[in-house]
């Protein structure tokens, strides 16, 4: 007979045997995945740098130093060391070898799904913010591959490496009840598998296929090809069709597969971001940006005759971005980071005598952190409103839209009068309040496509930052020069209060919580919104995109100081009156809603950014 010693010196040796199986099984998955994508591959040479050019379309020569930082298709930067199993790929265990808790789980015990109107902010604020986190990040992925096929698992043997599904219990109060047993999640490609990486090393780094910087990738793309696609060639002007007396987005050549539409009839727009249609407010940023370039072109080309296609077009480019960069930084960052955090962080510039920031860095690298991307940045989902008013000229709501029923399907705007009454509801809607819930329109039923359900965007997200390998809650906040959490009761001083109790009985370990979960449930720092780990992460990255941006709108020869005076007019309130047919009137501060000191206003009466300074 074995006796309990022996047992015990068995299942040591078995759990030895499992792990090193594991190490092994990911070591050949990424062998073979890195020799897939080495075969007939061309890498890009090094591009050859001209200080005077233009802002390029892909990130390079930004830095002429470094033409490579910040273009696509290179890794996040990742400042504290990944947490893989197997030091390699395989996402993080609790510190005992356990598997960490379902991520599903975790959404429905420690996030809630009320939703509570904030009471200054408008829903344009937190849709801008979807359209900054998308021309900064974007995780490159494979495309079509089924983890999880109809809400059932795909057997392992027939399932690619990339496959990590989130499992739905048969008890999950929502999806369970219609037999979903799981959630599609690919993992995203990493330099293992791309042979053009030249970062040295076994260990994975995700890739993000964007540009790093905020030059409105989202609008003109990011590449030459792809912009390219994008324009008509004369007068600088990008694409744009006429249908019912409006200027619409261009038709993307293949509707039914980028967007949830049945045929070509419906809508689906073509921008240089794929992501573009994934609900109707963010498609009418995008548009807004879109007919701003076209608007700039042709007052241009109005007081300039002898100027080219090439030219008119690069000079819109260059306002466009440049009054974009103006409301993200000295508009909008301060809403959600607030403005004394912003200065004590160097995220604001500091100005010469002639008004020009003067820290341009070449020595920093621009490119977005992992941390960032993947869980801090994801703060905005909490604000994300779950019905869409449908508002009439007089400002009052008339109807409201269900944002699941159109995610990924536009055609909602060219029917009836939705474009200009979802315009006035973007504007005169506030969005929810920063806390520990979600709407169930993201917590159940995203990306349902006529469905009765769909995925969970919380669960999601932490799943998405366990494939990319975040270290713990606690070794971010070390990195930031915080306090290590060393007992569940000192979360009491750092969370919300309703989480304050559940989070210990989702862990084993204080060091098993996660960033993207701790950090979500923190109480707000300072004059921002988010908690001091996040804001801390976030913080760091604006102030890094904008040192490291020799094409910040800011900085010395990039304008005439008369130019710049012209640029800092700039309001988010303006591009949307100026781009928004029948929009005539709005608050002179988009963000913010209507009230006494900031009441709604003539369109006309809005400051006007002054081109016959481009004369």
């Amino acid at each position: 007979m074995i006796s309990i010693n022996e047992l015990r010196s068995i299942h040591s040796e078995l759990n030895k045997f499992n792990k090193m199986k594991s190490i092994l099984s990911s070591v050949l998955c990424v062998a073979l995945l890195a020799s897939n994508a080495r075969s007939q591959t061309v890498c890009p040479e090094t591009p050859t740098c001209d200080e005077q050019q233009n802002q390029q379309l892909d990130g390079s020569c930004n830095n002429l130093l470094n033409p490579g930082w910040g273009t696509a298709n290179r890794p996040y930067a990742r400042f504290v060391p990944a947490n893989y199993a197997d030091g390699i790929w395989e996402p993080a265990h609790t510190r005992s070898g356990n598997p960490l808790p379902n991520a599903r789980k975790l959404s429905l015990n420690l996030f809630g799904e009320t939703e509570m109107e904030h009471p200054r902010n408008t829903l344009v604020s937190m849709q801008f913010g979807q359209f900054v986190a998308h021309d900064l990040s974007f995780t490159a992925d494979a495309g079509g591959i089924q983890c999880c096929a109809e809400g059932r698992v795909v057997p392992r043997e027939l399932a690619s490496s990339r496959c990590l599904p989130i499992e739905v219990a048969q008890d999950d109060p929502v999806l369970g009840v219609e037999g979903i047993e799981c959630m599609n999640l690919v993992r995203t490609k990493t330099t293992l598998e791309d042979p053009c990486s030249t970062l040295e090393g076994e260990m994975a780094e995700q890739l993000s296929s964007v540009t790093a910087y905020l030059d409105l990738s989202v609008v003109y793309g990011n590449s030459l090809e792809q912009c390219n696609s994008l324009r008509t060639f004369e007068r600088g002007q990008m694409k744009v069709e006429q249908r019912n007396g409006k200027p619409w987005l261009p038709s993307h050549p293949n509707k039914t597969a980028t967007c949830n539409v049945k045929d070509d009839s419906e809508s689906c727009f073509l921008t240089g971001d794929v992501r573009s249609n994934q609900s109707p407010h963010l498609t009418l940023i995008h548009q807004a940006f879109v007919l701003e370039h076209n608007r700039l072109a042709g007052e241009l080309a109005e007081l300039n005759p002898d100027w080219d296609d090439g030219v008119l077009f690069q000079q819109a480019r260059k306002i466009n971005i440049a009054q974009y960069q103006r409301i993200v930084y000295y508009e909008w960052l301060p809403i959600y980071l607030g403005r004394q955090n912003m200065v004590e962080a160097g995220v604001l510039p500091e100005l010469d005598g002639r008004n020009f920031a003067r820290d341009y860095n070449q020595t920093v690298d621009p490119a977005v952190d992992n941390a960032f991307a993947t869980a801090a940045f994801r703060f905005f989902h909490n604000l994300i409103a779950g019905h869409l008013d449908l508002v009439a000229e007089s400002q009052q709501p008339t109807g409201s839209i269900r944002l699941s029923d159109w995610f990924n399907n536009p055609s909602v705007l060219e029917k009836d009068q939705n474009y200009e009454s979802l315009s006035r509801g973007m504007v005169y809607q506030p969005h929810d309040r920063p806390n520990v819930h979600l709407t169930p329109e993201v917590k159940h039923y995203l990306f349902r496509h006529g469905g009765r359900v769909g995925v969970d965007l919380k669960a999601i997200d932490i799943q998405r930052a366990r494939d990319h390998g975040l270290a713990s809650y606690n070794d971010y906040r070390e990195f930031c020069g915080l306090p290590r959490v060393t007992s569940w009761e000192e979360f009491g001083d750092l969370l919300r209060p309703q989480s304050v109790g559940s989070i210990s009985e989702q862990y084993e370990s204080v060091d098993d919580v996660e960033l993207a979960v701790g950090g979500a449930l923190e109480r707000h720092y300072g004059d921002g919104m988010t908690g001091e780990t996040f804001s801390c992460i976030l913080l760091d990255q604006f102030r890094r995109t904008r040192v490291s941006d020799r094409f910040f709108f800011e900085n010395d020869s990039k304008f005439t100081a008369r130019q710049l005076h012209e640029v800092r007019k700039s309001t988010m309130a303006r591009v949307l009156c100026d781009n928004t047919q029948g929009l005539e009137e709005i608050q002179e501060q988009a963000f913010f809603l209507v009230n006494e000191e900031n009441p709604v206003v003539s369109c006309r009466q809005l400051p006007v950014v002054n081109l016959d300074r481009w004369r």
